[in-house]
């Protein structure tokens, strides 16, 4: 009997030391992805997705289903899956993403700078080609990018596109969040190009398999 329990304490002590070495892998990831030295980050779209991220430097769709980390009202992105653009004919791998009552697409943009919406459901918007929402690839500390890209709006066929410009900032690259460790924090601003008038402004924190943490 006595051995039979030393038997058991053993078998738990490997697979606590087993889930110790994972997440200290994982972990260290996450670390490797940014250098302090430049104040640059690779950003994966496994960060904006809250998905598992094997490390590597390269722009990846993972497969399945990830719902946000904020605590209020979180999305869930679906994909990727293969959709043909309403406006240019494009066929696009985009991500499904669903709220209630919203409902959007997102493709990664062809410079793979960014990922962003190319329909929404909300604002009267029928496609929007190449928006950027949330960065991706190498970005740093306080660098600021500004996106022209074109949105058609109404339900009407044909349409003339608006020309609109979005700008990220990274305002915290690389910090701890509410007890998420290797988070991320930027800011988007969007306008019309032939209007200097704000339409929105939004600070976003992400965090590795948590996605968006926080939203205001």
């Amino acid at each position: 009997m006595n051995r039979a329990r030393t038997c058991i304490r053993i078998a738990f002590g490997v697979l606590a030391i087993t889930a110790v070495v994972a997440s200290d892998a994982a972990d260290d990831v996450w670390s490797r992805s940014y250098d302090p030295a430049t104040g640059t980050r690779y950003i994966p779209v496994e960060l904006i997705l809250g998905a598992r991220w094997s490390g590597r430097h390269e722009i990846a769709l993972p497969d399945g289903s990830y719902t946000e980390g904020v605590s209020r009202d979180p999305s869930t992105w679906y994909g990727p899956r293969t959709w043909k653009h309403t406006d240019t004919g494009d066929v696009l791998q985009v991500y499904e993403r669903r709220r209630r009552g919203v409902a959007q697409k997102f493709a990664v943009r062809s410079d793979a700078a960014a990922i962003g919406r190319v329909a929404d459901t909300r604002f009267g918007m029928r496609s929007c080609d190449q928006e950027a929402k949330y960065p991706l690839g190498y970005w740093t500390q306080g660098e600021t990018r500004r996106f022209e890209y074109r949105c058609w709006y109404g339900s009407e066929v044909p349409g003339s596109p608006t020309t609109m410009i979005a700008a990220i900032t990274i305002e915290q690259i690389h910090f701890q969040f509410a007890g998420h460790e290797h988070a991320l924090q930027m800011r988007w601003t969007l306008k019309r190009v032939d209007d200097g008038r704000e339409l929105d402004d939004r600070v976003y924190v992400f965090a590795p398999e948590r996605g968006a943490v926080l939203v205001r």
